[in-house]
């Protein structure tokens, strides 16, 4: 009878180039195993939600940049035309699972922009309401002699605290405008009642324009505050040393 499935032609085959054959095949499996397994990985864009990653991140402005702006990377290295790998003579279409994965992208920067806005809003409206306390009492703090000598004191020490911490709100508003700036780019749609860093920037220079004044008072009033804070000590010290002498005698 008729072999219709030429397997006799194997045995005429050299043993070499059938193992060839084998091996180049399984080399192409795993690739299209290991191909297949790197779309199966985005599974974790459904099993995780975002309000655990949000969590993780809490209130830390700079990781959640970082997070937003490898979602977006991430997201732009499905953007290709291309929606078939070859491996061999075995063609793997993944348009579908391409455009799920896509949307998918689109929905979790969507969700992360929004959570990123909340907390970020909130930080302005902090760093607004602290720094225009600080500037308020900067300007009820008081320099001039007739306020006494405590007050005068608490009003030294709360405008070289102010200097002291200039730096840290530069740092602090710069973080806050590269946050809002990235929002903007990746075209996230801002709530009616949004803040604008601008805002937070204007009081803050506001803020710094009376802490120049204040200190220059300062730097001019500072001998004379030296030559009261002395006075009042040594009288101090002399009231003391009296109280002393008569407690003795009694």
């Amino acid at each position: 009878p008729t072999d219709d499935t030429f397997s006799r032609l194997i045995h005429m085959v050299p043993g070499e180039l059938v193992t060839d054959a084998y091996s180049t095949i399984q080399d192409q499996t795993k690739e299209v195993g290991v191909f297949v397994d790197q779309w199966l990985a985005y599974q974790t864009l459904w099993d995780t939600q975002v309000s655990d990653v949000a969590a993780s991140v809490g209130n830390d402005v700079e990781k959640w940049q970082s997070l937003l702006l490898e979602s977006a990377e991430a997201r732009s290295a499905l953007d290709s035309s291309a929606t078939v790998a070859m491996f061999g003579p075995v063609a793997v279409s993944y348009k579908k699972v391409q455009a799920q994965i896509n949307l998918k992208y689109d929905s979790w920067q969507k969700e992360l922009q929004t959570s990123f806005a909340s907390i970020l809003g909130q930080c302005i409206h902090e760093s607004f309401e602290e720094i225009e306390d600080s500037k308020n009492r900067l300007e009820s703090s008081s320099l001039e002699s007739s306020s006494g000598t405590e007050n005068i004191v608490l009003g030294v020490t709360f405008i070289q605290d102010m200097r002291q911490k200039k730096e840290d709100w530069v740092d602090q508003i710069a973080r806050l405008e590269a946050s809002e700036k990235l929002l903007k780019r990746q075209r996230h749609h801002f709530r009616s009642d949004w803040m604008e860093t601008s805002v937070v920037q204007g009081q803050f220079e506001n803020l710094q324009q009376i802490l120049e004044k204040r200190s220059h008072t300062m730097e001019q009033q500072f001998p004379l505050l030296q030559a009261r804070v002395s006075a009042e000590e040594k009288a101090a010290s002399k009231r003391n040393m009296e109280l002393i002498a008569e407690w003795e005698k009694d």
